[in-house]
């Protein structure tokens, strides 16, 4: 099997043997791609390297049979995007996500588009927390672990704004025993059926929907830790003001 000019991004690389990398691509029509990038950590002899830049999207080729494919080229289609502060910590975060859930060889064109356009918009104007959650619903979405938000999985009534609902996975939206009181977990119905209808301008609703999608994503990731979160609180720790670390 041989593919040409495949459009693409870099999800993830470790270094392979002495000179070359396994890369995780993101594929238009192919899905997430496992590849053997031979030779693209040493200069070939006319001492030119070989460089797929993560964030950026490329036209992949490649060959082989097996699971594991060997790449051939890949050409950047345009500049090269080199993220910084937030923008890198977030597009770190989408990546390894993609890579920890997207399953090998499982076409999600949408979900492709989705992605492509958040990693313009990160390069080009920084983070966008409503395109954020929007693109990790689009991931559950296409990985049939769709948010049911507008009905009570036990009931099948709809939502009522004044009442209090926690989200199981797998099941859905249902009714909090405890309607006096907001613990973590629970949420206000007025917050989800705005969510449900992608009216993010209220606070609430952003804090809602940070809240929800979390908890829904680490459940498939299945105790999964993901590393850019980790470095994301490293990063706060060591740039918070030394009497909040300390505290």
């Amino acid at each position: 099997m041989r593919v040409h000019a495949e459009a693409g991004f870099l999800l993830h690389s470790i270094p392979y043997r002495e000179t070359s990398l396994l890369v995780d691509l993101f594929s238009k029509n192919y899905g997430r791609i496992r590849c053997v990038a031979k030779g693209f950590r040493k200069p070939n002899k006319r001492g030119i390297s070989r460089v797929i830049f993560p964030y950026s999207e490329h036209h992949f080729s490649w060959q082989g049979r097996g699971e594991l494919k060997t790449l051939i080229s890949a050409d950047p289609i345009q500049s090269p995007v080199f993220l910084n502060q937030e923008s890198l910590f977030t597009g770190l975060y989408v990546n390894e996500l993609l890579f920890r859930l997207l399953h090998e060889y499982d076409a999600h064109e949408h979900l492709y588009l989705r992605y492509a356009a958040f990693m313009l918009q990160i390069a080009n104007e920084g983070p966008d927390e409503v395109m954020l959650r929007q693109l990790e619903m689009t991931l559950l979405d296409e990985l049939g672990y769709g948010l049911v938000l507008d009905s009570d999985s036990n009931s099948g009534t709809p939502l009522a704004a004044d009442k209090l609902y926690q989200y199981i996975p797998e099941q859905g939206l249902v009714e909090a025993v405890n309607q006096y009181r907001q613990p973590q977990g629970t949420y206000r119905g007025e917050d989800i059926m705005a969510m449900e209808q992608g009216d993010f301008s209220e606070r609430s609703v952003m804090k809602t929907a940070k809240q929800l999608l979390r908890s829904v994503i680490n459940f498939y990731l299945d105790g999964r830790q993901l590393h850019s979160r980790e470095l994301y609180r490293q990063h706060l720790l060591s740039s918070a003001p030394k009497q909040e670390r300390d505290s």
